[in-house]
């Protein structure tokens, strides 16, 4: 057994830890602040993923970068007809890919990023008309 004071929201709280493994099982009655028991919520069951798509700007087709991140590949090439939701490029940030998709169907105007371009968010990425 180790004996703790865990201090939680200003308020200090004197403890007793069991460690696994340890031979005595004795337990033995702290002097001192009382402890209050903690419930533990569950935790939470995380959101579902969603596919990031790119914001479309008022200016027509564009789309802008939903993030600031590194472009690791473009899928796409002027000219190319896309549908909606089509991935369109990918970025990277924070080691974790986030794939760009189409928020509209037409063809690529123009790409103004290639890979290995560091994009801020808001920033436009190419054009579908």
């Amino acid at each position: 057994m180790k004996h703790l004071r865990i201090t939680v929201d200003g308020k200090s709280y004197d403890v007793q830890v069991e460690l696994l493994g340890e031979e005595s099982t004795a337990v033995q009655p702290l002097i001192g602040t009382p402890v209050r028991a903690a419930s533990v919520a569950a935790p939470a069951a995380a959101p579902a993923p969603t596919a990031p798509v790119a914001t479309p700007s008022g200016d027509g087709g564009a789309l802008l970068s939903p993030l600031s991140a590194v472009v690791v590949s473009v899928e796409v090439a002027v000219g190319q007809t896309v549908t909606a939701g089509q991935p369109v490029l990918t970025l990277e940030a924070m080691k974790m890919n986030t794939v760009v998709s189409a928020t509209q169907a037409g063809t690529v105007k123009s790409i103004a990023v290639k890979a290995g371009d560091a994009v801020d968010e808001g920033q436009e990425l190419l054009v579908i008309a």
